[in-house]
């Protein structure tokens, strides 16, 4: 595997759909930090450690306590109690250690993933728009200066990290072959703490694996407790030119809107769609049938309030259906946007936004 973070990320992408992954755990991940972003691997290079101007004022720590237990497909986990000699001490309470336990994750072919760690707590950056427009200048003369600036602006992939999820403890581990396992032995608080399974600092008496692996313990080293946090996954915010793209993920060039109804539905359904953008309000009218897709296509980044209106044609009065979305700045991170038909006539409608759960009947 050449890149483990782009793995990574998809991973954390089932839970956490706009935020980037941090495999190797870099202490360059903090609020505010101003860098590039490579959309494919998910890189960070750090350009400027803290955003100009940016104060404590500008921040918002909040404490975690839900759970980070992500692991690929073909990996199983056992825990088994072992003996210990006693030759280990606890680093939290000064005892040795005699009665332990064994966590080993089997991970079943190369490229097999684990990541579990005792989430802390997420700093973020409040009133992300005001902050970063305030010092848009300032930030594009730094874009100018590594070649992420030309004359239209800042360009995609150049900005600021506005949200980082900490660990007090925890482990990141691929396997590099087939049919190997990773195993962590400890006393049974320490490793329950450090995997968040139970309050605590966490620790481990050792760490293997049968076969090799790439592996980020925090703490790093056995038989002690972590010094600080670390930072296992963070958000970032891009531009677009001058327009600030809050929850970038992957370059966009314009938005769109894709209509299915293809599960199974026999309506016909007519569609208009309207946005305001620097043009002014603009329209865009289209049809489909049962059975086949359609969709609206070349939507400006800068469009707001965007409605669209549903009409399920029917033998009497068509059936009308209604969606507003305000700004898809914020919600249409991957620069597409879905919405499922359904209905056979003369039975029921409904309309489903894919990406929200909204569901219109």
């Amino acid at each position: 595997m050449d890149n483990w973070n782009a793995q990574f990320t998809q991973m954390v992408r089932g839970t956490y759909p706009a935020y980037w992954g941090n495999w190797s755990l870099s202490p360059d991940i903090v609020p505010g930090a101003v860098g590039i972003l490579d959309p494919v691997s998910g890189t960070f290079r750090l350009v400027t450690q803290q955003l100009n101007g940016l104060t404590p004022a500008n921040t918002i720590t909040s404490a975690l306590s839900s759970d980070w237990n992500m692991m690929t497909s073909t990996v199983s986990r056992k825990e088994t109690k072992v003996s210990l000699d006693g030759s280990a001490v606890d680093p939290e309470s000064g005892t040795k250690i005699t009665a332990g336990v064994q966590v080993d994750w089997t991970m079943g072919k190369s490229g097999d993933m684990v990541s579990q760690c005792a989430l802390d707590s997420t700093t973020l950056l409040n009133n992300i728009d005001t902050v970063l427009n305030a010092q848009y200048a300032w930030l594009n003369t730094q874009a100018g200066q590594c070649g992420m600036s030309s004359s239209r602006g800042i360009s995609q992939g150049f900005g600021v990290i506005t949200n980082v999820v900490y660990a007090r403890s925890g482990l990141n581990v691929a396997s590099q072959a087939d049919d190997n396992t990773f195993s962590l032995v400890g006393s049974v608080s320490g490793v329950n703490e450090l995997l968040g399974e139970a309050k605590g600092q966490g620790s481990y008496v050792s760490a293997n694996s049968t076969k090799s692996t790439d592996k980020h313990l925090w703490p790093a080293d056995p038989g002690k407790v972590a010094a600080g946090t670390a930072p296992i996954a963070f958000s970032f915010a891009s531009f677009d030119g001058n327009l600030l793209l809050p929850r970038w993920i992957t370059n966009i060039g314009a938005y769109q809107l894709v209509l299915r109804n293809n599960h199974g539905g026999t309506y016909v359904v007519k569609a208009s769609l309207g946005y305001d953008c620097s043009a002014g309000r603009q329209t865009q009218n289209t049809s489909v049938s049962g059975g086949l897709t359609a969709s609206f296509g070349s939507i400006p980044l800068d469009a707001t309030n965007i409605d669209l209106n549903l009409e399920f044609v029917c033998v009497g009065a068509n059936e009308k259906k209604s969606f507003h979305w305000p700004n898809p700045r914020g919600e249409w991170i991957t620069g597409m946007r879905h919405v499922d038909l359904y209905g056979v006539w003369p039975g029921q409608t409904r309309a489903v936004d894919a990406e929200a759960g909204i569901n219109l009947n």
